[in-house]
């Protein structure tokens, strides 16, 4: 990588092709490539390519870090982007803060975190737990069950969502946990423990490969009964694409994107995706989050004219970008990004309906310093169940 206009940038991806939750990480580096592709086909970065270094890192913290130690101090590489799970993105952080590097980070996280050297491309919990929690209460009933896959983000993200339900009288009846690989043993106890609790509603936060067997153990203990919906901040076409129709029909997602967002950006990016990923790798969020920070990401080398951090990090901040979700813009004080947020529910075709969009990108509050329930709840539909 250099340091000035006169010759090509290397970015470093940094993304699983194995492990438990390589169909979203293959969906985000399919992303971040056809961005890339895109910005390459139209004549690159001021006259020169942008140039890739990618390496499956099979979903494990270790592979992560020795690998970003590897660009850094073999090829002089500072700008990356990737890591799905909290802790592979912990895992990288000192690396990346030591170097005076940049990480795009485009995934929902549990937030309470800030650093100069990474730039938060998913939603933070005001971004999506918040508007869920008041849909939710104001729709389905107080009552609701947490189920999460255990590591840092569930656990975090069940912190909050506890927080905001009790702000407005809700109940939590319980907190599960599987492994991130998790035994059929494993997710039918859970299953079990969870309907034992008679919840209106189930919070999950399970990824990777357990969430496909989860939805259809839970649904398979109501049979022909009305069962509750399960909420989820992260399950995405990848992992509906593993359930039958009627298991993942009626169940709920919070994402600032879906694929059935049919504004003229939107469509442009999933005829371009469908193009280009391979057929086995879905359009979600998550990839156009990757999409839109790489695209942030050159904009702001072409606007500098330069390839240096410090920069790049200036252009960042000054002005904002059309994605396929709407117009984003990245918060100079918490490098967290100002983004949609949709809650839809998903049909007998796997796609997703939107029942509510926010009026306008929500500005990001990592630290969930200023949140009020009933000001979300007054944003709220009522919705007319059949």
């Amino acid at each position: 990588m250099t340091n000035d206009s006169n010759s090509s940038t290397t970015v470093g991806l940094l993304f699983s092709d194995t492990g438990v939750t390589s169909d979203i990480e293959r969906s985000q580096r399919f992303g971040a490539r056809l961005a890339i592709n895109e910005i390459n086909n139209s004549g690159g970065v001021n006259g020169f390519p942008i140039l890739i270094e990618e390496h499956d890192l099979g979903g494990e913290p270790e592979r992560f870090r020795s690998y970003v130690d590897k660009l850094i101090k073999e090829k002089n590489i500072k700008l990356f982007i990737g890591c799905y799970m909290s802790h592979t993105r912990k895992s990288v952080m000192s690396s990346i803060e030591r170097a005076d590097a940049l990480l795009f980070y485009p995934t929902p996280y549990e937030g309470f975190e800030y650093s100069p050297n990474i730039i938060y491309g998913g939603p933070s919990p005001n971004q999506n737990s918040a508007p869920l929690a008041a849909y939710l209460i104001k729709n389905y009933g107080n009552k609701i069950v947490f189920v999460g896959s255990d590591y840092i983000y569930p656990r975090e993200s069940h912190h909050v969502m506890r927080m905001l339900y009790k702000q407005h009288g809700g109940e939590i009846l319980d907190e599960i946990y599987i492994p991130l690989y998790p035994s059929k043993e494993e997710v039918e106890h859970a299953v079990k423990r969870a309907v034992s609790m008679e919840p209106d509603v189930v919070f999950s936060t399970v990824v990777g490969h357990g969430t496909s067997e989860f939805y259809s153990h839970f649904a398979d203990h109501y049979l022909n009964k009305n069962r509750p919906p399960i909420a989820s901040l992260t399950t995405s076409e990848a992992e509906i694409r593993k359930m039958i129709p009627s298991v993942a029909e009626g169940n709920i997602v919070v994402a600032p994107y879906f694929t059935t967002v049919k504004t003229s950006k939107s469509l442009r990016f999933i005829e371009a995706a469908k193009n280009y990923f391979p057929r086995d790798v879905c359009i979600t969020a998550w990839a156009e989050a990757a999409y839109h920070q790489t695209m942030m990401l050159c904009e702001s080398i072409r606007r500098s004219n330069s390839s240096r951090v410090e920069d790049i990090k200036k252009e960042l901040y000054s002005f904002h970008f059309e994605a396929p979700q709407g117009e984003i813009w990245i918060e100079k004080e918490n490098n967290h990004t100002n983004l949609a947020s949709r809650i839809a529910v998903i049909n007998s075709k796997g796609d997703f309906d939107v029942k509510w969009t926010s009026p306008c990108p929500i500005k990001p509050d990592p630290y969930v310093v200023v949140h009020r329930l009933d000001d979300w709840s007054n944003l709220m539909p009522k919705v007319v169940f059949p």
